[in-house]
Parts: structure tokens; C-alpha cells; sequence
């Protein structure tokens, strides 16, 4: 199977998002620069994790640091929460100045490896931030970025680190990797609306229009094209159920430069119009 970029839509001032998948969800090799723990609240699934099978039972976790390749494979009858956060969040206050994401990748990444107390302990806080985040209640807000805080001092003192490998597990993302990719992903969001050409962004990046288009297609499994339009498109969706503005203006305002473009990558993405769409997605 391909191994493809995901891109969670989280929050900017907030980056932090918790799912609930079902067994039926097949989920396949992918990798983002976001730190994910998947928690299975009921049966027991499959996944793999740079390459390495692991199954886990109920009231057990995994551990993805950011980069790392992952895949889960569907397990009717069960259930898990999956925890999304991106480290850029803490580094206002990181003044140890400590590089989470090598510090992460170090971890061992299923609780079973833990030890009962880390593993009770890491449990009982997914779940209190996931009450919190289901009930809503005055200060939630305040209580899930306590409890984000709180999971990451527990991750770095108490979750057992790795034994180094004689053998080097070859991973896709490395974080020179992840680090021009969000150069360039940050170009993009800053300039999704104007005439963007492989030229361009080849420049911010630094590299030829020939290396780019590798390099690009080769850690996010698609082309930049592909990524630019799919990126645009989530644009467009937002506007479509947050404002009540044209779609002639939606268009003008995500970059797309033909009506006939957006209308083909638009149905072509979510199967309807856009007009349809809105109706059927805003909240009255």
C-alpha cells in the first residue's frame, strides 16, 4: 500500500483534537507531523508502527511520535480513541528548551511495554480529557490544556525510552524532512490564495523544480498540485458552512483560477455541488 501525508485540521490557537473510530475504520500507512496516542476502549485491534505489528486490548495505548509511519487495520467489534497534538504549541513555553520530537521518538510506543502504574496512569488522564471533552462544561478548555500539559511531563518522566538498535530503522520522515515540509506547508497556508506555480514554492524550498517534484511525492504520496487543490478545496468547504458568501467569491478567495476547475475538483472531492453541500453540512 502507498504511504501518504495526512494533514489533521486542528485548532491554531488549540492544535489538539480527540476522534472515536470504530473497527470498521481501516486506517492505512500514513504518517503526519502531529504526536497521536491511540486508546482502544473496546476488543482489540492490529496496528503497525514503523514497520512493527503490535496488538493491543482493551485499556491499552499506543504511542506515535510525529513522522513516524502507522497504519491500523479494521477490527470489527472494536473501538478507540485516537489523541492528535502539535508539538509547535508548547514551544512558547519550552524553555528547557528540549527537542520533543527526538525526545518522543524515543519512547517506547505501546503500554503493555510500560508497566502498570505508567499505563494507569496514562489511562485515567486520556480519559478525564476525554470526559472534558465530551460534556463541554465551564473551563473545559482550561482543563484540556492542563491535562495536555500534564500527559506531556508524564510521557518524558515516566514512559520507558527505547534500547537502542544495532539494526536503524529506516524512517520516512526525518526531521530535516518534517521540518522543510512545514516550511513549505507554511508557505502555502500563506499564500494558498494567490497564483502559486511548482516554480515558487521549488524556490522557497530551496530546490529545483526536477528535485522538488521527487521530494514532494515521495513523503506525502501525492504531488504538489494534488496537495495545493486538495488544500484549496478544505478552504472552500469551510467557507461553505461558516459564511454566507457567493461561491463565485469562495472561489476568488481560495485561489482556484477557472469556476470550471473548482466546480470538477469540488464534485470530484465530496461527490456533490457545492451549493448542495452547504445545505447539507451548515447548522442552522
Amino acid at each position: 500500500m502507498a504511504i501518504y501525508l495526512e494533514m489533521p485540521e486542528l485548532d491554531k490557537e488549540f492544535p489538539f483534537r480527540i476522534l472515536v473510530n470504530d473497527g470498521d475504520i481501516l486506517t492505512t500507512p500514513h504518517w503526519h507531523r502531529e504526536v497521536e496516542l491511540i486508546y482502544v476502549i473496546k476488543g482489540t485491534i492490529s496496528l503497525g508502527i514503523d514497520d512493527v505489528p503490535y496488538k493491543l486490548s482493551e485499556g491499552e495505548i499506543a504511542f506515535i511520535g510525529g513522522g513516524l509511519i502507522h497504519y491500523v487495520l479494521a477490527s470489527p467489534g472494536s473501538e478507540r480513541l485516537v489523541y492528535q497534538f502539535d508539538l509547535n504549541y508548547f514551544t512558547a513555553g519550552n524553555k528547557e528548551n528540549l527537542d520533543l520530537q527526538k525526545l518522543f521518538s524515543e519512547l517506547l510506543p505501546v503500554s503493555p511495554q510500560w508497566g502498570e502504574s505508567d499505563e494507569t496512569a496514562i489511562r485515567t488522564l486520556l480519559e478525564a480529557m476525554n470526559y472534558e471533552m465530551k460534556t463541554q462544561q465551564i473551563g473545559y478548555q482550561f482543563a484540556l490544556k492542563a491535562g495536555l500539559f500534564e500527559l506531556i511531563q508524564r510521557l518524558l518522566r515516566d514512559i520507558p525510552k527505547q534500547v537502542k538498535q544495532l539494526k536503524k530503522i529506516n524512517k520516512l520522515a526525518t526531521q530535516d524532512v518534517l521540518e522543510k515540509l512545514d516550511e513549505i506547508f507554511n508557505f502555502v497556508e500563506e499564500h494558498y490564495q494567490e497564483a502559486l506555480t511548482l516554480q515558487d514554492i521549488a524556490e522557497v524550498a530551496g530546490y529545483s523544480s526536477f528535485y522538488f517534484t521527487k521530494f514532494f511525492k515521495k513523503n506525502t504520496g501525492k504531488t504538489f498540485l494534488t496537495f495545493l487543490n486538495d488544500y484549496r478545496i478544505d478552504k472552500a468547504k469551510w467557507l461553505l458552512i461558516n459564511s454566507d458568501l457567493p461561491v463565485s467569491e469562495i472561489i476568488a478567495q481560495t485561489g482556484f483560477e477557472s469556476n470550471k476547475t473548482f466546480y470538477r475538483l469540488f464534485k470530484g472531492s465530496m461527490a456533490m455541488a457545492p451549493l448542495e453541500y452547504r445545505n447539507t453540512m451548515k447548522i442552522e
